[in-house]
């Protein structure tokens, strides 16, 4: 029985609406002031909406692919739908770099995926992959103007060094408020566009990404 896509999209809300809780009552109204705390915590949000993220880009993929349910009724269809998750995980990284598919094979692990959420790469292969559903898919993708940031703000959080920081430094003419200690940091910079934090922007165009992108 092909999947809903509409039920990818309520299981990413109550993620999101759990997180987006959490941020509220611990970062909104914080009860931890050491430094460290903090910025573990944040460090652990902005981690696990990327992951949310990420989950639901590679879930809508694979499930369009094989052949899923859209909002409308229609069943996708696409030149890959008797393939396992795995060897349609392939085919997606292989058309991420821009590379040839030859004999497709399946991946051995989540490791060697890529970047699901990234939208340089997402993009590419929601262009590529040959779902009939393909137009729904890169509409929510072009709803995103501030994932890229959710991005940077994982990656240097989980990974700091001068090049990360720099990157942090770089985007702070974006938005408002915008001074940090921590990478993590950046989740508490307010958005000109919508005079809210960062994370609501993030979590707004998630929201609005996955509605567009089921029908």
């Amino acid at each position: 029985m092909p999947i809903s896509l509409d039920a990818l999209r309520n299981k990413l809300q109550q993620r999101l609406n759990v997180l987006d809780g959490a941020f509220d009552r611990h970062v909104v109204s914080p009860i931890v002031v050491r430094k460290t705390d903090k910025f573990a915590l944040q460090e652990g949000y902005v981690s696990a909406l990327w992951q949310t993220w990420c989950s639901f880009c590679r879930e809508i993929i694979i499930h369009s692919t094989q052949g899923a349910i859209t909002r409308c009724g229609t069943i996708t269809t696409s030149p890959y739908g008797a393939l396992s998750d795995m060897e349609i995980a392939y085919i997606a990284k292989r058309l991420s770099k821009s590379e040839p598919i030859n004999t497709i094979r399946s991946l051995t692990g989540s490791h060697q995926e890529h970047t699901w959420g990234d939208l340089s790469k997402v993009n590419i292969v929601a262009s590529g992959i040959g779902c009939s559903n393909g137009t729904s898919i890169l509409a929510g993708l072009s709803a995103c103007v501030r994932i890229a940031d959710l991005q940077l703000c994982r990656n240097a959080s989980a990974h700091i060094s001068n090049s990360t920081l720099q990157g942090v430094r770089a985007a702070k003419v974006r938005y408002l408020y915008n001074s940090f200690r921590h990478p993590s940091d950046m989740i508490c910079w307010v958005d000109p566009n919508s005079s809210d934090f960062l994370w609501k922007s993030w979590i707004d165009e998630i929201e609005l990404a996955a509605d567009l992108a089921v029908n």
